[in-house]
């Protein structure tokens, strides 16, 4: 980190200025609809500002109508926007083109609907570069393949000729950052763009960008509804409400002092996660429950389309799962946590190891076979809209899982039904509606109540959180605990969400490149975690809290260097070139997952042999 500045901007010219910036969409019956109403911002040379609100309130189509964009039916009807100088507004369209994308950059939060399907992400990133500069395609392919290794992805050189689908949601997050970071701009303007990251990512990408900004007098618009981001990385912070700013402040102040009641909620809606009591009855003792999943030796490669060679995903994994149970499972992108939660539900094949339901061999079961099964095991994926058929209602939606495993009559799956949206806090009359005319919140809960419809004994959720507001991340992860609390059912929460996990969960795995580091309860492994990537994992977690921001930090636990490819793994520790804690032994010693003496597994020879000094362990 450079030296600590403070959360006033430099004095200076302002890079843009917007005011009484409106935008109206209409209709299809010709009405139109207030979307943004008289927003008005200066952000100066180096200053790093946050817009924060509920869904729908205005923050996005704000922040991309500053370049004079707007998604259609929309547009803008009054306002001016001035970027050093010139107004944006009444430039022409090529005028327009010249500043996009070079000295205004953009990241929006939807990837895949950004990337083009039919081009390699590579070939994207080194178009966007040549429009703006003036360098050979094999000079813009070598640009676009060390932004990819700038945001942290993995072998760089393979991955820049992959497409947007061969990616998962966090890696085309990546992509987009490494786009529209490309050609330096003056003023990035992102929109949610760490919502599909990993803590350590993340914490990357945001110092790498409050470094930028300081250090070259660039400035940064960030879009969130994470207070962490927000507490810990901008100067200024506005809240917005119904397409107004209603309060603007220091980020300092905000934070001690909101004035808005809507500030004030969202901030106390934000202690309540990190310190939630209600969960007290959820994390009752265990020690007597029965073992439902027993999880040993679990290996998954994928092969690699035209090559010889595999990416090795999922690495000697072994874990169980009591009834009642909540195990996260936390990790970096890549680390495989998504494969092993899809691999116990059988939407992978495993390539070794065994799963145990009970007495049965999931593993050993045939498909056809296995269908009885998915009655009692069941996953919440992570986008709740792409998880349902766009064309069913939601009765429809709800009824599916009852046609297929349940022998109830009509008139009691409509019962059935009524009772799981009551569950799940959802109004009965949604009943016919269909995804897109609810709330990201609804669909989620939409999603959960399927899950629980044929009253299974074990759910996957995978990021089950991770799109939601603040406000409705409480209410899913509340909701999560009490249904858990009255069904009995046990799960597996796979998230990047470390304050969720430390909320809910019982125990915790965290995993790197394909293998468990460390598992233990949740107090252990929070209080004082003892592998080194747990370390690391832990200290990038953003909290809410001002007192200890992380620019403000001189140093900290952090992993240097690039995450291994899955497909060419390190012949010692895994963690080995990236380590602040490493020994010249560690390069070629694998790793073993070692019982402690407090009661966890540990995979790091320094630790189960006590090899680490005082020093070393702080």
């Amino acid at each position: 980190m450079s030296a600590v500045r403070t959360e006033e901007a430099d004095s200076g010219a302002p890079i843009l200025e917007a005011q009484g910036l409106t935008v109206r969409f209409q209709g299809e019956d010709g009405a139109e609809t207030l979307a943004v109403d008289g927003f008005s911002l200066t952000i100066r040379p180096g200053e790093f500002v946050g817009i924060m609100g509920e869904p729908g309130c205005g923050k996005s189509t704000a922040a991309i109508a500053l370049m004079g964009l707007v998604r259609p039916p929309g547009r803008i009807a009054a306002g001016s926007v001035h970027f050093l100088g010139r107004e944006l507004l009444t430039l022409a369209d090529g005028e327009l083109a010249a500043i996009r994308g070079r000295d205004i950059g953009l990241i929006v939060q939807n990837p895949r609907t950004s990337l083009h399907p039919m081009l390699s992400v590579g070939n994207q990133i080194s178009r966007v570069y040549r429009a703006h500069n003036k360098v050979s395609k094999k000079e813009a392919w070598q640009h676009a393949i060390d932004m990819l290794r700038m945001v942290g992805m993995n072998d760089p050189e393979r991955r820049v000729k992959a497409h947007a689908h061969e990616l998962s949601s966090g890696m085309t997050q990546r992509v987009l950052i490494a786009m529209a970071m490309s050609s330096r701009p003056k003023l990035l303007i992102a929109d949610e763009p760490t919502s599909g990251l990993d803590v350590t990512i993340q914490a990357q990408f945001l110092d790498q960008m409050w470094e930028t900004a300081n250090q070259t007098g660039s400035a940064v618009l960030l879009v969130t509804q994470d207070l962490g981001i927000i507490a810990n990385y901008c100067d200024r912070v506005l809240i917005m409400e119904q397409g107004r700013i209603i309060e603007e402040a220091p980020v300092r102040q905000f934070f001690q002092a909101p004035e808005q009641d809507y500030s004030r909620r969202i901030l106390a809606t934000q202690r309540q996660v990190g310190g939630d009591t209600s969960g007290e009855a959820h994390h009752g003792e265990l020690t007597d429950a029965e073992t439902i999943i027993r999880v040993a030796g679990l290996y998954k490669q994928f092969p690699i389309r035209g090559s010889d060679q595999k990416v090795h995903a999922v690495d000697d994994v072994s874990f169980d799962i009591r009834h009642g149970e909540a195990l996260g499972l936390v990790g970096e992108s890549g680390s495989g946590k998504t494969t092993v939660g899809r691999c116990l539900v059988r939407l992978e094949e495993p390539t070794a190891g065994e799963i145990l339901f009970h007495d049965a061999a999931l593993g050993s079961i045939r498909r056809a076979a296995f269908v009885p099964y998915r009655k009692a095991i069941q996953i919440v994926f992570q986008d709740p809209f792409d998880s349902m058929n766009p064309r069913w209602t939601v009765e429809k939606v709800l009824t599916e899982p009852l046609d297929l495993h349940t022998d109830l009559t009509a008139e009691e799956k409509r019962a059935r039904v009524v009772e799981l949206l009551e569950m799940t806090g959802l109004d009965a009359a949604l009943v016919s509606d269909q995804p897109r005319q609810l709330s990201a919140g609804q669909q989620q809960r939409v999603v959960i109540a399927r899950a629980i419809a044929t009253n299974p004994e074990f759910i996957v959720l995978d990021e089950p959180t991770s799109a939601l507001s603040p406000e409705t991340r409480v209410e899913i992860i509340q909701l999560l605990m009490q249904l858990s609390r009255r069904l009995g059912f046990a799960y597996l929460f796979i998230s990047h969400d470390l304050t969720t996990v430390k909320v809910i969960c019982h125990r915790v795995i965290v995993m790197y490149l394909g293998q468990i580091v460390e598992v233990g309860d949740k107090d252990a492994v929070f209080g004082e975690p003892r592998h080194p990537y747990s370390k690391a994992l832990l200290a990038s977690h953003l909290f809410p809290d001002i007192s200890d921001r992380r620019v403000d930090r001189a140093e900290r636990v952090t992993l240097e260097g690039e995450i291994p490819s899955p497909v060419s793994l390190p012949q010692g520790c895994y963690l080995y070139g990236r380590c602040p804690s490493q020994k010249a032994a560690c390069a070629a010693m694998p790793q073993q997952l070692s019982a402690m003496p407090d009661g966890r597994e540990i995979r790091c020879w320094r630790v189960t042999e006590g090899d680490f000094s005082a020093t070393d362990q702080d």
